[in-house]
């Protein structure tokens, strides 16, 4: 029954690749908890996606040039409140490693859900065929003579 270890190592093998941004993340925001930097960015930009449907705010901004010193310009989709203050004041807050400007935290960011609810799917499809595989060897191991 070598194929049966061979496919499971295979399932195993995808369960790891479809968890591995949610670690990530999980990781990054562990960083930023522990070694990251409040800072003010200045926002250049704000937009209001879908507005008449389902409007999604968001905000442009940069980060100081000492925390990024190319001075890029990142996009974030931040709740209502904070995409108002952001245009008022024309600044945000965000949490950011230093030297490492792409893993941050903006203050009132929003995320969407999909991406944890497409990880749980996959993770169970996995999780069904690894059961369905362990089912039929032992099907198979019973009815093997003796």
């Amino acid at each position: 029954m070598e194929g049966g270890r061979g496919v499971l190592a295979a399932l195993v093998l995808v369960a790891l690749l479809v968890n591995l941004p949610a670690a990530h993340q999980a990781w990054q925001r562990w960083e930023l908890a522990r070694d990251g930097r409040e800072v003010t960015a200045e926002v250049s930009a704000t937009d209001v996606l879908r507005e008449a449907t389902d409007p999604h705010y968001v905000v442009r901004f940069r980060l100081p040039e000492d925390i990024d010193p190319q001075r890029r310009t990142w996009p974030a989709e931040v709740d209502r409140a904070a995409w108002q203050a952001a245009e008022e004041n024309g600044e945000i807050g965000v949490r950011v490693l230093p030297g490492k400007p792409s893993a941050q935290r903006v203050d009132g960011a929003h995320a969407s859900p999909l991406g944890w609810v497409i990880i749980g799917v996959v993770d169970t499809i996995v999780l069904l065929l690894g059961l369905l595989l362990w089912r039929q060897r032992r099907v198979v191991r019973a009815t093997l003579p003796a």
